[in-house]
């Protein structure tokens, strides 16, 4: 089956180092606003094909502002399901690869935070990618020996994320 991964970098959020513990930082409200917006996720997403967005999930880190991301993701996706997975949190390479090369589903938009993305992205396609808040980049996953297969996947396309105002 061909397998569409689409990771993502939530949005912007409250700066570190506040009175709330890591997990639990939300997006700003500017943040939020910018994924929302007309440059946001809506532009984003429109490079979905509509046999991906006929079969697609979302997943998410379930830190706070990874799911914020994740629900604004899921208004322009139709109301996509959103599934939690905790390697996503705790950036867990070969669980996270496993998951998604056992996963029946077409398109996979993962929420996850950096350093994750930018090595997730490397690693299966070679290219070498810095996710912004809101930063988006879409993998053809190829699965060899039933893993994603390193360098073998293509990245077929990528949005740098909405400006925040």
């Amino acid at each position: 089956m061909k397998k569409t991964l689409v990771l993502v970098r939530h949005g912007k959020p409250e700066p570190a180092g506040g009175m709330k513990a890591d997990f639990d930082r939300e997006l700003t409200p500017a943040g939020r606003a910018a994924l929302a917006g007309p440059d946001g996720f809506a532009r984003a997403f429109a490079h979905l094909t509509s046999e991906e967005r006929s079969d697609l999930i979302i997943w998410s880190s379930p830190a706070v502002r990874a799911q914020q991301t994740a629900e604004e993701a899921s208004r322009v996706l139709d109301g996509a399901l959103i599934a939690h997975h905790e390697c996503l949190w705790e950036q867990e390479n070969g669980l996270f690869l496993s998951e998604v090369a056992s996963s029946d589903t077409r398109c996979i938009v993962a929420v996850g935070h950096i350093p994750f993305m930018n090595e997730i992205a490397a690693y299966l396609t070679h290219e070498p990618i810095s996710f912004k808040p809101g930063g988006m980049a879409a993998i053809d996953v190829v699965l060899k020996h039933g893993m994603p297969a390193v360098g073998a996947c293509k990245l077929l396309w990528f949005e740098q994320g909405p400006e925040v105002a």
